[in-house]
């Protein structure tokens, strides 16, 4: 590969938040397992190490996981049991109650990502057995679509390399419906951005979605099942005086804070209305749509009071931020679509494998900063920025020296 083959591949920045290679600057930390998880960012590997983690991934380690997320989410119900009766003091109760309810939505977060991936057939190969997983330990207790209704609007449709981003993608379209176009005023653009997840209307809207997917439209096997499973759970519930709990710990999350979750992260995840350039393959314009959504900023070299501020700028703006917008594997949702059969365990060691490798994708690019990505689809929709990662350029791929091998192909 010639030196300027490689440029084009060299990650892109936007012109908000850091930019380099910022967590090679967290390299000489202990415990880089919590800086990965942190800034989101994973780590290089060599091929045979990465493809020898990726094979230790399998119905084990889901197991496992779904049992953790349950035995949270009850724990998080207790907690809200003995809240209500008054274990606490009242300024100790609200603290619990608020740090219960993000940690409430990270877990419903982690159900609907783990479910998102069963979908894409990343944890499980066995479709059958994803199935009653998905059924049994996810979109039913998350009261979440089903797997056929997601799989047809979100596998076939907006992952499809035609459709991303265009007005049959029913995640864009979805935006527009809350009032986002091209060329609108930025006052709007932050209005919107800001209220629409409070909106009573929107709310209304979104509870009779979730309640005709859950009950109504479904056929009538699966619409039985959900009626037993929430029958007996909210029986057991009142037989233990548990409902109260129930509801202070999971209903409020579930109802407000989790569509709130969901918009945060839904609005930041692409380039919505982006044009394409007749220049550009299909595969070189969807790698222009998503991008790394990090947190973090490169550690102090020196000072006592720089390594403070830098500290809790980890905990009061990283650590909610990775809790409650971008759980699990959403910091790195540009290499899902670029790799949608990559267990979401991996997926953060697997882009960073990769990121300075030639796709036909083009370059990977990135966005530190939560507020950074909000900056950058501000410019993107009010002040007509088109390409907000940098100048256009048409990709050369070489994919014959890359050492990992790449997905050729996108939804249905």
């Amino acid at each position: 590969m010639s030196p300027g083959q490689g440029a084009r591949h060299h990650t892109h920045y936007c012109q908000y938040g850091p930019r380099g290679d910022v967590r090679a600057a967290y390299a000489h930390l202990p415990f880089q397992g919590l800086w990965t998880w942190l800034t989101g960012k994973g780590q290089a590997r060599t091929a045979q190490v990465l493809q020898r983690e990726m094979e230790r991934t399998g119905e084990c380690y889901l197991v496992v996981h779904l049992c953790f997320t349950w035995a949270v989410m009850i724990a998080l119900v207790m907690l809200g049991q003995a809240v209500l009766q008054g274990a606490f003091q009242p300024a100790t109760a609200v603290l619990l109650v608020l740090m219960a309810w993000v940690l409430m939505v990270n877990r419903l977060r982690s159900m609907q990502a783990t479910f998102h991936y069963l979908t894409h057939g990343a944890v499980l190969k066995d479709k059958t057995r994803a199935q009653r997983y998905a059924r049994l330990f996810l979109s039913t207790p998350l009261l979440y679509q089903d797997w056929d209704t997601y799989n047809q609007s979100h596998v076939r449709e907006h992952h499809n390399i035609r459709v991303l981003c265009s007005d049959e993608d029913p995640d864009q379209r979805f935006i527009r419906a809350q009032g986002f176009y091209p060329g609108m005023p930025e006052t709007a653009y932050w209005l919107r951005v800001c209220c629409t997840p409070f909106r009573p209307a929107y709310l209304l809207r979104q509870w009779r979605e979730t309640w005709l997917d859950c009950f109504v439209r479904l056929d009538r096997r699966a619409a039985l099942f959900r009626w037993c499973f929430w029958g007996v759970v909210l029986v057991l519930l009142w037989a233990t005086g548990g409902l109260p709990a129930f509801a202070l710990m999971y209903v409020i999350p579930r109802a407000v804070l989790f569509e709130h979750s969901m918009w945060l992260q839904l609005f930041t995840e692409h380039l919505w209305f982006y044009q394409r350039d007749a220049r550009r393959s299909e595969k070189d314009h969807y790698g222009r749509l998503t991008w790394g959504r990090y947190q973090g900023r490169k550690p102090p070299e020196r000072g006592i009071i720089a390594h403070l501020i830098w500290g809790l700028q980890c905990v009061c703006l990283d650590i909610p931020v990775r809790m409650y917008v971008y759980p699990q594997d959403l910091p790195n949702h540009d290499a899902h679509h670029r790799r949608p059969n990559v267990h979401f365990r991996h997926i953060a060691n697997y882009r960073a494998s990769l990121e300075q490798q030639p796709s036909p994708y083009g370059p990977f690019l990135e966005v530190w900063g939560f507020m950074a990505g909000l900056y950058l689809i501000r410019d993107h929709l009010c002040r007509g920025v088109q390409e907000p990662f940098g100048p256009l350029e048409t990709t050369v791929s070489d994919t014959h020296n890359c050492p990992f091998s790449t997905s050729t192909s996108q939804g249905a």
